[in-house]
Formats: structure tokens, sequence, C-alpha cells
């Protein structure tokens, strides 16, 4: 470390003028990746979701599976009116020459009258666009969005494209609105902070340049990376986040570091290796557990979830090497200006100091009673974490005025909910026989009824619907070459040209993300894996709400590995780090009493509601999956930060004079104003994200700016000096290390 700021410190200019080459050369990838970042949902890989997905896409053509609902409603001409099925038939005329259109289907050619709305001026036009993937069909709502606009359709009539597949479009999109509202607010407030700390612009400047730089070199890595990793939407936003506090935090302890030897009296050079020698293996190990806990996520079987890793890894890695290279460069440059006259010879035993001292030796001289304090407030908190309930997002939680939300809402009052993501039934018949086969037809039609038997259930079409306009003549047909001709087109969308695979639609009465669908989908699965060892075929359970529900479970069955992952790297990276047992096993157990306040204080506020209405927020009772999982990976390396530069500054102190006690209280002591300042970057940062946007972005801001002030207060100010005092000179204890 000396030696390399030795090096940034001889050439300065050489050093900037490589950053800014770099940051140049980056610029226009990192521009571009808005343009090219994905949606966020996909299909779990190896869920039954995906394989029913894979199944019709190869069945029955690309796109079977991604089908665009239209509402198309008319404030004059009911739906019974000619001139309502001509503007139809052009419609479908028109959209059918795009290349991207491989079938549409409405009531008036599929024979479907669930397809008309039951106000009698409304009409649900399914277009089934040419792609594979959920991400190519989110792309295709952007396509199908410009083409209606760009062809209009006549006086009176209005088209909302909605579905599952509009609703993440829009979610996404909103979602990069919110980030720009947020940094608006969170940047400012930041520099306020930095300002506040070191009383000079250039200082706060020079942190806040340190995070921009990481930032936009994180995105112009995404962007480079989109061909074999396609990067999420979810994953510029963590960058910026993440980018912003992490690299203001560590920018913000070397320049502390840096002032404190410039109060001193140390020379400019020697002042800025100083600063490197004491704060840079900190910030060095510090970024390597938050870049450990991104590198977890990985396990996830999700790729959007990588490209999330990839992005918050390389984040990481660009704050570092922003500090430990740029940051001494641009203080040499700007020598004097960073700190002002008044802070350098300013005296270390100040009155805040002073302050942090009589705090931690209160506190080391009953440890047991801090230690039951924060057992006490940790419990408060955290103790409604136990009771989490599983949130999924859906189209209420998008403002009434994007599309697919008024779609949603025109769905559910002239149609049904369901319509934004059926449930899809793969039929597959045994080996030897053909769904044709009169046995199996029998069974298909029991099935059909039976579903239609269930009060969440609508409609069910699709193979069903095929057998049952055949009538008892259906016994007779063993392929759809013996098909009368009008239902010949209709088969080609229901079965198979070899009649082994059939698809059966069932419309719920309720919306994808309710806890009524996610129970209709665990008992249809159920009820499967009973038919296949009485009928003829067995039959898997697809579509919107089962996707939805498959990528909760693998979100909710990766938090273990995770987690495991995260807490034996963490302990390995700190070991070897610190040269203690203690130190780590004592930090982990810090960390993980933090995530869980985190937790509680989510669900007291986005489950119960306590507190929801004064901010403002919608609590939709419970937390997202998604959210739980990324929130641990992210507060266990980021309030391990704090945890890491306090240690390490009472390590130092602790080996220059052997005192137990006295390099704790030292060691907070010194540490204390800085560490509250990072934590008032955190939360500023991590709070705007908080009160902007959706709902999920707002558990996601307001859980990590929550923990991170508890870190900063109950765990800094309580646990740490209370525990190290009772294990006194044992912190520093490693089998087989010596004095």
């Amino acid at each position: 470390m000396i030696g390399l700021a030795r090096a940034m410190v001889a050439r300065p200019w050489w050093v900037v003028v490589f950053w800014l080459l770099a940051l140049a050369t980056a610029s226009p990838f990192a521009l571009h990746l808005g343009r090219v970042a994905q949606g966020g949902s996909e299909a779990i890989r190896g869920s039954e979701s995906h394989a029913v997905m894979e199944t019709l896409n190869r069945e029955f053509g690309s796109g079977f599976s991604h089908v665009v609902p239209v509402v198309i409603t008319s404030e004059q001409i009911p739906s019974s009116d000619s001139r309502f099925a001509q503007m139809i038939a052009d419609l479908t005329a028109r959209l059918g020459t795009d290349a991207s259109v491989r079938g549409i289907a409405h009531a008036w050619n599929a024979g479907q009258p669930e397809l008309l709305g039951r106000d009698g001026r409304s009409a649900l036009v399914l277009v089934r666009p040419g792609v594979g993937t959920l991400i190519e069909a989110e792309k295709f709502v952007g396509t199908l969005r410009a083409r209606l606009a760009a062809d209009g359709l006549p006086a009176g009539f209005a088209a909302h494209v909605t579905g599952m597949s509009a609703m993440f479009h829009d979610l996404n999109r909103r979602s990069s609105a919110d980030l720009l509202r947020a940094e608006a607010v969170g940047v400012p407030l930041t520099l306020i902070v930095l300002f506040l700390v070191f009383r000079t612009a250039v200082a706060a400047g020079l942190a806040l340049a340190v995070a921009a730089s990481a930032v936009l070199l994180s995105s112009a890595a995404l962007c480079l990376a989109n061909s074999w990793l396609p990067a999420s939407q979810l994953a510029q936003n963590v960058v910026t986040m993440i980018g912003l506090g992490a690299g203001t935090d560590y920018a913000l302890f070397v320049l502390s570091h840096y002032r404190e030897e410039r109060s001193r009296g140390a020379g400019l050079d020697d002042a800025i290796v100083g600063a490197i020698r004491h704060a840079g293996p900190a910030v060095l190990v510090a970024g390597l557990a938050v870049a450990g806990g991104f590198g977890a996520l990985f396990l996830v079987n999700a790729r959007f979830v990588h490209s999330l890793a990839l992005g918050g890894i390389s984040v990481i890695a660009g704050a570092l090497a922003a500090t430990l290279t740029l940051l001494p460069a641009l203080l040499k440059l700007f020598r004097d200006r960073v700190v002002r006259p008044a802070a350098a010879g300013a005296a270390t035993n100040s009155w805040r100091t002073r302050g942090w001292l009589r705090w931690t030796n209160a506190v080391m001289r009953r440890p047991w009673a801090g230690l039951g304090l924060a057992v006490v407030v940790t419990t408060l908190w955290g103790w409604p974490a136990w009771r989490t309930q599983a949130w999924r997002i859906g189209p209420p939680d998008l403002p009434v005025e994007e599309e697919s939300r008024r779609g949603y809402d025109l769905l559910t009052a002239h149609f049904q909910p369901g319509w934004m993501g059926p449930v899809a039934l793969s039929l597959e018949a045994k080996p030897g026989q053909t769904l044709w086969d009169p046995a199996n037809q029998r069974a298909v039609l029991a099935l059909a009824a039976e579903l239609r038997a269930n009060a969440d259930i609508a409609h069910v079409i699709g193979f069903p619907s095929l057998l049952e306009a055949l009538g008892p003549a259906r016994e007779l047909i063993r392929s759809s070459a013996g098909l009368p001709s009008p239902l010949v087109e209709v088969a080609r969308s229901a079965v198979s040209a070899d009649g082994r695979t059939a698809v059966l639609i069932a419309v719920p009465r309720v919306a994808i993300e309710a806890a009524r669908a996610v129970e209709l989908i665990r008992k249809l699965r159920e009820q499967s894996e009973f038919d296949a060892k009485t009928v003829g075929f067995r039959f898997k359970v697809g579509g919107g709400t089962a996707i939805v529900h498959d990528f909760d479970l693998e979100m909710f069955r990766s938090v273990g590995r995770v987690m495991g992952f995260v807490v034996v790297m963490t302990f390995v990276l700190l070991l070897l780090f610190f040269r203690s047992i203690a130190v780590p096993l004592k930090a982990i157990a810090a960390n993980l009493l933090t995530v869980v306040a985190a937790y509680g204080f989510l669900v007291l506020l986005f489950q119960d509601g306590i507190g929801a209405q004064l901010l403002g927020i919608h609590a939709p009772g419970g937390l997202n999956s998604f959210v739980v999982l990324m929130l641990f990976t992210i507060l266990f390396g980021l309030s391990m930060d704090y945890e890491i530069f306090l240690l390490s500054r009472i390590r130092d102190e602790w080996r220059v004079s052997g005192d137990a006690d006295g390099s704790v209280a030292v060691g907070l002591a010194s540490t204390a104003g800085i560490i509250t300042s990072a934590a008032a970057v955190m939360v500023c940062l991590f709070g705007s994200f908080g009160f902007f946007g959706l709902t999920a972005s707002r558990q996601f801001g307001l859980g990590l700016a929550f923990a991170v002030a508890f870190d900063a207060t109950i765990v800094r100010l309580l646990i740490v000096p209370a525990a190290m005092r009772l294990l006194g000179r044992w912190n520093w204890w490693l089998p087989g290390a010596r004095g």
C-alpha cells in the first residue's frame, strides 16, 4: 500500500490523465447501458413453469407462452355492433403485417365469447409475439405500443396494452425514472454532509468524484458484458446506489486519515502516504467483504441476479481502485484546499472526542448493562422478522397513469384479472398414447370440468374447448388430420401435430400476485402428481402466476446457501486481516443482528403498516422475496465496513499500548465522528431511494438506510465496546500466533 501511495503522489498528473482517459473511454458504454438494459422478469431455469414455457414454445411456436393482451374499449359503439368487429378486423390485418407478430386472437376469429367485456363496449385482443423469453416479450410491449400509436384507432376507440410482460416493462421504466429522482435528492444531501464534515467544497467534491468514477466504470462493464450476461435494469439501479454509497464512504475514511495526518504536522506527501497506510488496508478488506456478498448471488439460479452480482462486484472494484489511486493523486494536486486550516490545526482531544471517550468508558464500566440494552433494542426491532410474509409485485403497485395498470383495471372491471397471466397447463400423453385416445379425451374433459368448478377459475379454454366443440363425434377423431376444416386452425394452437401434447388455459378470477392465485398453483401441482398415476397423461403447471411463484421459491431457497457463503467468506477474510478468532465471530454476530433488525423494521412498516401513512407508503402486507435476499447480501457487507474501520483502529491502538480496555476507548472515540458521518452519507443516499417510486424500491432503500443507522448506533456504541470489554485480551487471541 505504501509503495502504491508513493507512486500515486510522485506522478499525480499521470494518474489523473490515465483516469480521465479511462473514464472518457468508458462513458459511451455507460451511457448506452440504459438502452440495452433489460427487464428483471424471467422464468427460473429448471422450474416447472420454465418447463411448461419451453414445451409450449416448442410444440406451438415461439411466443405461445408470451401472449400480450390488449384491451380495446369504445365510448359509443357496443361490441355487438358490426363497426366494432370491423375495427378489430382492420387492426388485426395491420398488426399482422408486422414481422414481430406471430398471431392474433379475438372473439370474432377464435370463437371465444369470454374475450368480450361484460360492459358490452370492450373486447380483448390477444397478440402473440415472435419471442422466446420473457425479457424479449417485455421489449415487444414497447414495439406494440409504438405500432398502435403510429397506426391510430378510429375516434372513440382506445387500446391499452397490458399483461404480465407489459407490467414488468412499465415497472422497469418507472424504476429508471425513480432512480433519477432519488439521485436528485440523495446526491445534494450527500454533498451537504461531506461539506459539514470537511468544511470545504473541494473535499466533498473529491469524495463524490471517487463514487461517480466507480459508477461510470461499472456501468460500462455491465454494458460490455451484456452480450453474454444480459444486464438488468435493476442492476443499473443497484450499481448507482451502492457505488455512490460505498465510494463516498471509502473516500471519506481516507480523507479523514489525511486530515489527521495534517493536524499532526505531517507534510503533504507524508500525510497522503500515511492516510493510505492507515486507511488503505481497512478500505480494501471492507470492499472485499461487500464484493464477496455480491459474489454469493451467483449461487442463485436466475441470470438477471447474476448481472446484479457482476454490477456489484465491478462497482466495488471501481470504488477501491479510485480510492487507492485517483484520490491520492487528487489530494496531491489540490494540496491544502482539501482541508481548512482551522480543521488541520484542531486538537485531537476536542470536546467531541472527549464526549465519545466518556460514552465508551461508561459502557465499558457496565458491559453487561450495555449488552442487555442492545439485546432489548435488537429484540424489539428484530422480533417481527420471524413472521415475515411474502409479497409479490403486481399491477396495483404501479401508478394509475401507467398503461398496464389502466389495462389491469379494465380487465378487472369488464373481464377477469387473471388475463394478466393465465395459468397454462401442458398436457403430455404417456409413451405409446396420444391425447386423442378416447380415455384421454374423457380424462381431459373431466379435468376441465373440475377446474371450472373451482371458485377461483373463471374460464377454461384450449384443448378442452376443442373437444367440446366436436361433441360426441370427438371419440372418432384419432388425429388433427381428421378434424372438420373449420376446426383445423383452432387445433393448431390447442394440440400438437402428433397429438401427444396439448395446452389447457385456465383464467383465474384473481390477480397473479394474489395469495389465492399462488394457492391455486400449489393445489394444481399436487393434483398433477396424483393424476399422473391414474390417467393416461400428465400435466405440468405454468403461466404467469406459476412463474412468479417459482421465482419466489428460488429466492427463498437461495437465502440459506447465500447466507452460508457470505458468513464463511467474511469469517475467513476477517480472520486473515485481524489475526483473531473472537473479532470475526463478534463482527459476524453483530451484523446478523443488524440484518434481523432491518427485516423486523420492514415487517413493521410494510407488512403491519405501522408508520406507513406518516411516510406516505402503501403497506402491501409483506416483503418481496427478492428484496429479502438482496438486503442480506448487501447489508452484511456494508455494515461490516464500519466494523472493519472501527476494529482496525482499535487493533492499531492495542498494538501500540497493549491496553485492551484503553485501545477500545481510544479507537472508538477517534473513529466515532467519521463513522457517524459515513453512516449519515449512506442514510441520505439509501433513504432517498426509499421515499421515491415503487414499493419494492422503497423496501430496499429504507431497509438499507435503517440497517446503516442501526449499525452505526446500537452496534458501534453498545455491542462493540461492551463485548470487547468482556473479552479483554481474548479479543486478539489466535491459536499458534505469537505475542
